[in-house]
C-alpha cells in the first residue's frame, strides 16, 4: 500500500499525543491540571465499567496505638477509617478534522507536518479551555456528561445536600464534607483576605500537611496581589524600577495562581494538597505518560470530504481526603 498524506498525518498526530507534547502544552495552561501533574497525582486505573471507587479517609481513629509492658495483651481491633466513594468514569473527546482539500494543498511532507502543528495548537487551547471548565465544574454541565470538578467536592455549604451517595447533612458522614469560610470585606476591598486564608490554612493543617496550591479568579488573584504591593523589597537595582511581580504570587511559600477559565461560583479560592486527590485515567500506565489517546482516523465521507481523528480521556478526578481541602467564598 502506498504511503500517503494520510499516514503522515496520522503518524505525527500519533507521536505529538505519545511523546508528550500535547498533555506538557495543554497542562501548561491549565495551573490545576498542571500541578495535579507535577504532583504525581495523575494515576491509572484499568477497572471494569463505568464506576471507578475511591477508598476515602473517615476519621481519625485514636486508641489503638498501645502503651505495654512486656507481657501485656496486645488489644486487637479495626480500624474503621475509610470508605469507598463512587466516581462516575467520564469520556471526553475533541475532533481534529483535515478536510481534503486541505490535504492537497499540503501535499509536501514539511507542508503537511506544518499543516498538523497549526490543527494542534488549536487543539491544545480548545481542549485546555473545555478541560479547565470542568475541572472547576460541579460535573452538572453537558447533562452531566461532565467531569465531576471542584465545585462537587467543595460547594460554598458542604453540610447540606448529598455526594457519592452520602447524605452531607447527616453527622455520621461528617468525613465527606469540606472547611469554607466567607472572605468577605470588613470595610476596604480584601481586607480579610489575608487573614482568612491564615485561618483556613491552619484549620486544614495536620503537622506538615498542608495547602500547597491556592486556586482562584483573576479578580481574587488581582486583590491578592494588591495586598503584597507594599511588602515587595526588590533585592536588586533592576528590582527597583520594577512595579510588578515575576512569576505566581506565594502565600506561605505555596503558589496562587488563577486559570484562564472562570471558576464556577466566584470570588472563590481553593485551598487544595495534592495527596487528596487522584486523576484516575483509564489505560495510563505511569504518571509521567500522557493520559490522551488517539482514535482514528475515521473517513467522513459522504458527509464531509474530510478526515477525522479524535482524541480522547477517560477517567476522573477523584478526592479522598475531605479533611485535607477547602474554600474560601465571597470574597470581596
Amino acid at each position: 500500500m502506498a504511503y500517503t498524506g494520510v499516514d503522515l498525518i496520522n503518524s505525527t498526530i500519533s507521536n505529538y499525543v505519545r511523546e508528550g507534547k500535547f498533555i506538557d502544552n495543554v497542562s501548561s495552561r491549565v495551573p490545576f491540571l498542571n500541578w495535579l501533574r507535577k504532583s504525581g497525582s495523575f494515576k491509572p486505573w484499568t477497572g471494569n465499567g463505568k464506576q471507578i471507587e475511591e477508598p476515602a479517609f473517615k476519621n481519625l481513629v485514636t486508641g489503638n496505638t498501645q502503651s505495654l509492658d512486656p507481657y501485656d495483651e496486645v488489644v486487637i481491633r479495626p480500624s474503621e477509617n475509610s470508605a469507598l466513594v463512587p466516581y462516575t468514569r467520564k469520556v471526553i473527546r475533541h475532533p481534529i478534522v483535515i478536510s481534503e482539500e486541505e490535504m492537497e494543498q499540503n501535499s509536501g511532507r514539511e507542508q503537511m507536518i506544518d499543516l498538523v502543528d497549526s490543527k494542534m495548537m488549536i487543539a491544545e487551547l480548545s481542549f485546555a479551555s473545555d478541560l479547565e471548565t470542568m475541572l472547576f465544574g460541579d460535573g452538572t454541565g453537558n447533562s452531566g456528561k461532565d467531569l465531576l470538578g471542584l465545585e462537587a467536592f467543595i460547594p460554598n455549604t458542604s453540610n447540606s445536600g448529598t455526594f457519592a451517595g452520602y447524605d452531607r447533612s447527616a453527622a455520621a458522614n461528617a468525613w465527606i464534607r469540606c472547611s469554607t469560610a466567607s472572605g468577605a470585606k470588613t470595610t476596604s476591598a480584601f481586607d480579610n483576605l489575608r487573614a482568612k486564608m491564615s485561618n483556613l490554612t491552619n484549620t486544614l493543617s495536620r503537622g506538615a500537611m498542608r495547602p500547597e496550591l491556592y486556586l482562584t479568579d483573576q479578580t481574587v488573584y488581582e486583590g491578592y496581589e494588591t495586598l503584597c504591593y507594599g511588602k515587595y523589597m526588590p533585592t536588586d537595582k533592576t528590582g527597583a524600577i520594577d512595579l510588578g511581580f515575576q512569576g505566581d504570587l506565594t502565600f506561605r511559600g505555596k503558589p496562587v495562581v488563577f486559570g484562564d477559565s472562570a471558576i464556577a461560583t466566584a470570588s472563590k479560592m481553593y485551598l487544595l494538597n495534592a495527596t487528596a486527590f487522584k486523576f484516575r485515567v483509564m489505560g495510563l500506565k505511569k504518571s509521567e505518560d500522557s493520559p490522551f489517546e488517539i482514535e482514528g482516523p475515521f473517513d467522513r465521507k459522504p458527509d464531509q470530504a474530510a478526515m477525522a481523528w479524535l482524541l480522547s480521556l477517560k477517567g476522573a478526578l477523584t478526592l479522598n481526603f475531605f479533611r485535607n481541602v477547602g474554600a474560601l467564598y465571597s470574597i470581596t
